[in-house]
Order: C-alpha cells, then sequence, then structure tokens
C-alpha cells in the first residue's frame, strides 16, 4: 500500500472528528481548519459573533505567558536521576548548558509557533509542530495528518502532508479539481506524504517520503522530529478532545441568539409610510415630493408603520439572551479576568496568576501540554546541538543513553506553580524561627534552609553557598593575613623599642645632639631644642 493510500485509509476513520472540528472553526477561528475543498481565493465563514474568537485567542495568549514568560529564563532545566550523587560542579555546569540550549531554541520562531499550535488544540484539540534542523519549527494542520497511537497514548504512526511547486504547472491547472483536490493539494502545488512509524521495542522511527507514488526518501530517526499535542486526551482514542467540544453546546447558542438578534434588530428598522385611506389625503400628493414642497394633507392622515412596535419585547428578550451567553462563553475562555500585563511587566506573581487561573479551568489541560511539548523539544533540541558540535559532546552518553544520568525537568506549568507554593511556605518557616527560642534555633540546619530558600527562587544553590572547601580556604586566608600582620607589628615594634633605646644612650651620653642632627637632615624639628 503507498503512503497516500495509507493517509485516505486513516483520514476515514476520522471522517466524524473532522467535521466536527470544522465545524467548531466555522463558529471560532475559521483559519484555523477551513473547510474542505477551501482555496486561499474563497472567502472564510464568519460568525456572528466574535465573542468565541477573541476567547480563543485570548487563552492561547495567556497559556502561552504562563509557558514562555517574556524574562529570558528557560522554561527547563537539567537535573541529575535520582540515585546520582549531586556535585556542585555538575550542577553549575548543567545550569550553564540549560541556558545554552534555551537560547538556541528562543532565537527562531518558537513563540509564535507555539501561539499557532495553541489555538489548533483549543479549537480542534490535536495539534503537531514540527523542529527542522536548522531550529525553526512550523505547525501542521489537523486535516494535513493522520496518525494512530498506542494504547497508553503513545504515537506509532504519523503521516503529515508537505507542499512544494509543481514543475508542471499546466498538467496540474487542467486536472486539479479531479486529481488533486482529493489530495489537499493547491493549484499549482504537489503533495510529498511523510510516513513515520516505531515498531514495539524500539528506540528509532522509521521515516519514507513519497511524491507522485514514489518514494524519494528512506531514513530513521534517533530522536524523533514531530511533536505531536493533544488537548484532553480519551483512552483508546488517536485524538483528542478540545476546549471548544467541551463548550459547544455555549458556542452554539451564542452564535444563534446573536443571529436571531441581529435578524430582529434588521427587522426592526424597516419601516413604511402610510396614508389613511378614508382621508383627504392622497398618496400621489406625497410620493416623489422633495423636501420643502407644499403638498396638500392633514397631518391625521399621514403615520408611520414599523415591525419594532410589536416586535420590542420579543428584541429584548434576545438581547438578554445574547448577554448571558456572552457572559458564559466569555468566563469558559477566561475573557473577565485580569488583562495580562505586557513586556517588562509581566511579574512572577502575575505570571503565577496566570498559571493558577489555567489550571482551575483546564483542569490539567495546561501542565499536560506543556510537558508533552516542552520535554521533547528539548530533547530535539540537545541532539541537533550534538549533531552540529554546538555543545559538550559528553551530553551524548549520559542524556540519550538508558544508562544516563540526566533527565529534563520542566519548571512552567504545574510545576512552576509547586515551586511557588514550597518558596510561600520556607518564607512562612522564615518567619516562624523569629519566634523561637535560643535554644531551639542551635539544632536548626541554617545551611539546609538556605539551600532550599535559593531553590525555591529558581536558583541553582551551588553559586550562592559556599562549601566545606571554600570556607576552610576564607578562613585559612586570615590565618595567613593574621600572622602577616602580627609580624609587622612585631618588626615596627622592635624597631621603636630599638630607636627608643638609642635615644636614651643619645640622651646619657652627648645630651642629643646625635637625635638632633638626624632630624635637621629629615627636614623635622631641627631649629628646637631638646
Amino acid at each position: 500500500m503507498s503512503i497516500k493510500d495509507r493517509f485516505r485509509e486513516l483520514d476515514s476513520r476520522r471522517i466524524r472528528k473532522l467535521e466536527r472540528s470544522r465545524y467548531l472553526a466555522s463558529l471560532t477561528v475559521p483559519t484555523v481548519l477551513p473547510p474542505s475543498g477551501w482555496t486561499n481565493e474563497e472567502q472564510l465563514p464568519q460568525p456572528f459573533s466574535s465573542v468565541s474568537a477573541r476567547g480563543v485567542v485570548g487563552m492561547a495568549s495567556r497559556m502561552l505567558s504562563a509557558m514562555l514568560p517574556v524574562n529570558d529564563s528557560p522554561f527547563f532545566k537539567f537535573n541529575l536521576r535520582p540515585g546520582t550523587e549531586p556535585d556542585p560542579e555538575v550542577n553549575s555546569y548543567l545550569e550553564a548548558m540549560s541556558g545554552q540550549v534555551y537560547r538556541k531554541i528562543s532565537s527562531k520562531n518558537l513563540r509564535e509557533t507555539i501561539f499557532q499550535a495553541l489555538q489548533h488544540l483549543i479549537v480542534v484539540g490535536d495539534s503537531i509542530i514540527i523542529m527542522e534542523d536548522d531550529f525553526t519549527f512550523r505547525v501542521i494542520r489537523f486535516d494535513h495528518y493522520v496518525m494512530r497511537r498506542e494504547v497508553n497514548g503513545d504515537p506509532k504512526e504519523i503521516i503529515y502532508l508537505e507542499f512544494v511547486a509543481s514543475s508542471n504547472d499546466e498538467a496540474i491547472e487542467d486536472n486539479f479539481r479531479a486529481q488533486y483536490a482529493a489530495d489537499y493539494a493547491s493549484e499549482g502545488y504537489e503533495v510529498i506524504y511523510t510516513r513515520l512509524t516505531k515498531e514495539e521495542g524500539e528506540d528509532e522511527w522509521t521515516v519514507e517520503r513519497e511524491q507522485n507514488d514514489q518514494i524519494i526518501e528512506r531514513g530513521s530517526y534517533s530522536v524523533f522530529p514531530v511533536i505531536p499535542l493533544r488537548w484532553a486526551s480519551v483512552a483508546g482514542e488517536n485524538y483528542g478532545r478540545s476546549h471548544c467540544e467541551d463548550i459547544a453546546g455555549d458556542i452554539q447558542s451564542l452564535e444563534a441568539f446573536t443571529e436571531a438578534s441581529q435578524e430582529g434588530m434588521a427587522a426592526a428598522s424597516t419601516f413604511w409610510m402610510g396614508v389613511d385611506p378614508a382621508g383627504i389625503t392622497e398618496i400621489d400628493d406625497l410620493a416623489g415630493q422633495s423636501n420643502g414642497s407644499w403638498v396638500p394633507a392633514r397631518t391625521a392622515d399621514v403615520f408611520t408603520l414599523s415591525p419594532a412596535q410589536t416586535m420590542n419585547p420579543q428584541i429584548q428578550a434576545t438581547f438578554q439572551a445574547v448577554e448571558t451567553m456572552r457572559r458564559e462563553v466569555g468566563q469558559a475562555f477566561l475573557l473577565d479576568s485580569a488583562s495580562i500585563p505586557s513586556g517588562d511587566r509581566v511579574t512572577a506573581t502575575a505570571v503565577r496568576r496566570i498559571g493558577q487561573e489555567l489550571e482551575m479551568v483546564l483542569g490539567g489541560a495546561f501542565s499536560s501540554i506543556a510537558r508533552e511539548l516542552f520535554v521533547p523539544l528539548v530533547e530535539r533540541a540537545v541532539f541537533l546541538m550534538l549533531e552540529n558540535g554546538e555543545i559538550d559532546e559528553r551530553l551524548r552518553q549520559q542524556f540519550f543513553t538508558r544508562d544516563g544520568a540526566l533527565n529534563v525537568e520542566i519548571i512552567t506549568g504545574l510545576q512552576a506553580l509547586s515551586r511557588d507554593t514550597d518558596l510561600m511556605k520556607l518564607m512562612q518557616l522564615g518567619e516562624m524561627m523569629r519566634n523561637l527560642p535560643q535554644d531551639a534555633m542551635r539544632t536548626f540546619k541554617f545551611e539546609e534552609y538556605g539551600r532550599a530558600l535559593i531553590t525555591a527562587l529558581g536558583f541553582d544553590a551551588n553559586n550562592w553557598v559556599r562549601t566545606d572547601e571554600d570556607i576552610k580556604a576564607e578562613e585559612a586566608e586570615k590565618q595567613r593575613e593574621a600572622m602577616a600582620a602580627q609580624q609587622q607589628m612585631n618588626a615596627s615594634g622592635a624597631i621603636s623599642q630599638g630607636v627608643s633605646n638609642a635615644a636614651m644612650m643619645d640622651l646619657e651620653q652627648t645630651g642629643g645632639q646625635n637625635i638632633q642632627q638626624t632630624l635637621q637632615g629629615l627636614g623635622g624639628m631641627g631649629g628646637g631644642q631638646l
């Protein structure tokens, strides 16, 4: 079976999921998943209400701010696996390596790609990110890939589409609708099918690429370049469930009520001029007359007709329904929360607040997405940097082997919230220590407390806490300085004592003449008398 046929087979198994996702996209952000057969020349569906679209964009922005705060701090760190003896020099080295990898990852379009992927996750529930060899990122649209997962949720087969400019434009233009539309191509482009598979028990991924029913490339990946993401997973399902799917009823109701209110307002805005047929005023005398003209008429015969006179109660009820659903949908997307600070004003407190809100509303989806996204992203980055000779080669053995001592710890999402909680508890402990008696203070491990406090703040304690060797070296240096100072004082004292003894002898023998001559030679007190 060709890769194209395999793609169509897997695509046919998710037709309901695809249709449902397209419908949700049409009510929120249509560009996330356009209708089937849509081309760039066609207009996308326009929802009646923009609340859902603003909700998707706002929630994606909040998640991005919590995942990647704009403060140049890595969202991860390298840790030693349990059972490995920590070493201050090793910890400092790992901290430097994490900063190096983070700067490499964030040098390209990481933030833009994650923001786009988050919108796909919120609306559709699925998205995949591809990390290229040059550290650029791109998002594959849901209708451009299919996949299968193991029972535990691990991916085992992924097929995604890429588009390249055709070398035979005329042939494509002649047969576009009949041949290429079914292959998800656009006019003037050809499709490349990329299939990645992983057999049970194997560490490497097999990759095959097909174009025009011909295999053009075969190979393997030891570190997976494709990062598949799900909003919410269901056991046994290949694809995820989206946030919009959970609140689809509210979104549909808001759309229906908004449409009804717009139609009601349009109907209510219409009116007609009426003339009493039993009156003396003739319609022909009024119709077509210019402003300011003299016409034979009686004001009692002329009146206005409008549906608003009878529709007003229904319109008001529709307006109330729209406002109610606006609040419901807005709360589901956190639109009623405080605004997100920007730039340098994004503080740790603001990030913590945003993360707490996301965790409460999303029920753990936020932390799960952060973990499934960042761990393979960091692993891929380290692998590429090793291949390019941009990082210490020793990381290969310690990071990518079964007996390696290193792992990746994500310090965003729920993990960051847990660290903040630890920090608050440590600060409370410090306040309690002030009220303890001196006897209890003697048994308190201040050094361990300081290390825990520094770690909770996100710093490497080894860079701030002196080791026993450092303390011994400092004490030895102080002792040497003290001994040198004492020796200098002793020498100065001996000299002073010698001078004093010589002066006394001079006074006894010469009456101080030698001292007076010495002072005169030095410009001292030569003019005086002893």
